[in-house]
């Protein structure tokens, strides 16, 4: 049977300019906020700004291969996870709506943006609406079962060992404590959203019987309902694809974990690889729980406390601005242009369906 091809106009699936310029401005509000902080922390500005200088070039080039795995690893797990639904986009689409998905997360609470973008993209590529679904909640689940086994599996190996000598300046709180705490309450959540994706019977009765079937409880149930039928669409005929896409994380997260490590051998500093990366792992599991986008503002505190056994006070801003440019800011200006770009031609009214169907190739092939 043919698919049943679909655009973003026809479907309703669209992202409003308005909303993505909201992201923008909060997001470089928060940020603007969190370094105006940093510095009066600091008490010296000129030497903060002068520390921008002992960044050796030589180290962006790694930097930007790492940050390139945002787009990279994301493309391959949307690649993957179209495999078994039968449809086939570009594997060089699947990427440019890896790093457009991975710049609208960025500028949003928890990365609840990735999903609308990666519907968004997969739609006007030409991919049916239902699945999109599909291929949007098994991301969601693929995404938390990596962190919640690198959550658990950090702590089962006893990672907080690498830096249970380190203090955090704010509150003389022990790093290893707060990694453990952290790493187990991620594994914990991922865990009860799988749990209760395989089998949302008993979550659905309980939800009804101590909340009623009020609005927003119809709509928990219907995200629920919509994970299991993913699972099982994919339980059938695609336990391969979850397998891989969940191993492809580690292109994506673990290029993050890692960034840290290399921005600091850009200051000159040589510290332990496993201290450094143990401390970013902490770092990206406390940003996703926070209230602003990519945790603006808040991470310009915590990274700072988290490396500041091993950098110098006046060394402090600039290395979070460095590590906020690869890790954030490349690809929100990257993966934001395009989007602004599909925008206009979405509202221009330009075609861009890349999808091949093995239907759509025997009939002639894909525009």
């Amino acid at each position: 049977m043919p698919e049943q091809r679909a655009s973003s106009a026809t479907s309703g699936i669209s992202l409003p300019p308005g909303a993505v310029r909201a992201g923008i401005t909060v997001f470089l509000i928060a940020t603007l906020l969190g370094f105006a902080a940093l510095f009066l922390i600091t008490h010296d500005l000129r030497g903060s700004i002068d520390g921008f200088r002992n960044f050796d070039l030589r180290w962006a080039l790694p930097a930007l291969a790492l940050a390139s795995m945002d787009w990279f690893g994301s493309g391959v797990r949307i690649w993957l996870l179209t495999r078994p639904l039968q449809i086939r986009i570009p594997f060089r689409r699947c990427v440019q709506i890896g790093g457009v998905s991975a710049a609208l997360a960025y500028l949003t609470p928890s990365g609840t943006g990735g999903g609308p973008a990666l519907l968004y993209g997969l739609v006007r590529s030409g991919v049916s609406l239902g699945r999109t679904v599909a291929i949007n909640f098994a991301s969601v689940i693929v995404n938390l079962t990596f962190l919640s086994l690198a959550g658990f599996a950090a702590w089962f190996f006893g990672a907080a060992g690498a830096i249970e000598d380190i203090r955090l300046p704010v509150a003389n709180i022990s790093a290893a404590t707060l990694f453990e705490w952290s790493a187990l309450g991620f594994a914990g959540i991922g865990l009860a959203v799988i749990l209760v994706a395989v089998a949302p019977r008993l979550p659905r009765l309980l939800l009804l019987r101590l909340f009623g079937p009020t609005v927003r409880v119809r709509k928990v149930l219907k995200v629920l309902q919509e994970l299991h039928g993913s699972l099982i669409i994919y339980g059938r005929k695609g336990k391969l694809a979850l397998l891989l896409a969940v191993l492809s994380n580690v292109l994506q997260f673990g290029a993050r974990f890692v960034l840290g490590w290399v921005v600091l051998r850009g200051f000159g500093v040589d510290a332990g690889f496993w201290n450094v990366v143990t401390l970013h792992i902490l770092l990206q599991f406390l940003l996703y729980f926070m209230p602003t986008p990519s945790g603006s503002g808040i991470g310009e505190m915590l990274a700072p406390a988290l490396m500041s056994p091993f950098l110098e006070d006046r060394l402090l801003v600039a290395y979070t601005a460095v590590w906020r440019f690869f890790l954030n800011y490349l690809t929100i200006i990257v993966g934001g242009t395009l989007l602004v770009r599909w925008i206009s031609e979405d509202a221009a009214g330009v075609s861009d369906d890349v999808l091949t169907t093995p239907d759509t190739a025997r009939a002639g092939g894909s525009s």
